[in-house]
């Protein structure tokens, strides 16, 4: 790691920010609340965490950007004037920086793709690699108010061949054809008349009969359907119009690919000697994956559907369905070839529920 200097067991860091620029940094990020770590304990706003555990672990750390971060990344490199939004994608590309992290675009490229931005994309990830050459004090400029625009040409650098060749954001993501079904079916149970105990079973009930009971859908169902939740999981849901009703959905499907994505990392952590932070500022996302770490880790002291209000049947019948799920009665097509159809057949399915809930759809 660049910077980096272990002498007789002293860890000797030089701050390409300087101390004054490095704090105040770490002080905006912690104020946003943009990250959620792989980890617990450790103050993840401070560059010495990261710096601590590569020089005595050699543990590389990655930096998750959803699409928002990526996008305000490119439009930055591209010379556009930071703003008070844009501000906090600035900081996080120089504290990368500065604990030499990499910055993993590709979950969000796919969903560009998926939203119809597909023809740009090498042009924009070419930007973006050259904007992450740029001296992390540049970023921190834009990001600290010192500085409103990058006033400097990138360097010039070529995406690697082997990359253009080996990854296509325009390809289907297995990812998110598994979880669009659920996140329709949340959605569709969310807009349902009921208390939040009796949605939740139904929620629930689903994923086990349909073969899609996954922990990330659990709790962001558990923090979607309870009595108070965080802001609006499913914008415009309530649209007349199909395109803007389904699209509310597709985003949260998003949501929860990196959610899916992140938790693999997660768990493979120990293994690979590796860190991931997840960055948005999202805050359902990062409320969601936080408590799918402590849930993984065991560092929740109350259950989530307790901690999120839920009544001790709904409890009881998630640990019941959950001691189930080897049992035949889930299996709703007998040959894997029969899977894409009938996951075809489920989504044709759930749509036409949500869109039936809306005025004149």
């Amino acid at each position: 790691m660049k910077f980096v200097i272990v002498d007789d067991d002293e860890v000797i860091y030089h701050s390409p920010l300087g101390r004054e620029k490095a704090t105040a940094l770490e002080n905006l990020l912690r104020e946003s609340q943009c990250f959620c770590p792989s980890f617990d304990g450790p103050d993840p706003y401070s560059i010495e965490t990261y710096i601590h555990e590569f020089a005595w672990h050699r543990t590389e750390v990655t930096f998750l950007l959803d699409r928002n971060i990526y996008s305000q990344v490119i439009a930055l490199s591209r010379g556009v004037p930071v703003n008070a939004k844009t501000r906090y994608a600035a900081g996080i590309i120089a504290f990368a920086s500065s604990v030499n992290a990499e910055c993993e675009p590709a979950l969000a490229l796919y969903e560009g793709s998926a939203s119809g931005a597909s023809r740009g994309w090498k042009r924009d990830l070419g930007r973006f690699h050259r904007g992450e050459q740029i001296h992390a004090a540049n970023w921190a400029a834009l990001a600290l108010g010192y500085a409103s625009e990058f006033t400097r040409k990138l360097p010039s650098r070529r995406l690697p061949r082997e990359l253009l060749e080996k990854f296509n954001p325009a390809e289907e993501l297995g990812s998110f054809e598994f979880v669009y079904p659920t996140i329709l079916k949340l959605a569709a149970t969310h807009v349902t008349v009921g208390t939040p105990d009796r949605k939740m079973m139904a929620f629930l009930e689903w994923m086990y009969r349909h073969w899609y009971f996954s922990a990330p859908a659990t709790i962001l169902a558990s923090q979607v359907l309870c009595s108070n939740p965080i802001g609006s999981a499913f914008k415009h849901i309530g649209s007349s119009t199909r395109s803007r009703a389904l699209k509310g959905v597709r985003n949260a499907a998003w949501d929860m690919v990196y959610l899916t994505e992140w938790l693999k990392k997660v768990r493979d952590q120990e293994s690979t000697n590796s860190l991931t932070v997840l960055c948005s500022r999202d805050s359902l996302l990062l409320r969601v994956a936080g408590l799918l770490r402590r849930s993984l880790l065991g560092e929740l002291a109350i259950p989530v559907l307790r901690q999120a209000g839920f009544g001790s049947k709904v409890e009881e019948r998630y640990a019941a369905l959950l001691s189930k799920l080897e049992s035949p009665e889930r299996f709703v097509v007998s040959e894997p070839n029969q899977l894409k159809a009938y996951r075809a057949q489920l989504v044709e399915h759930l749509e036409a529920e949500i869109l039936n809930h809306n005025p004149a759809s």
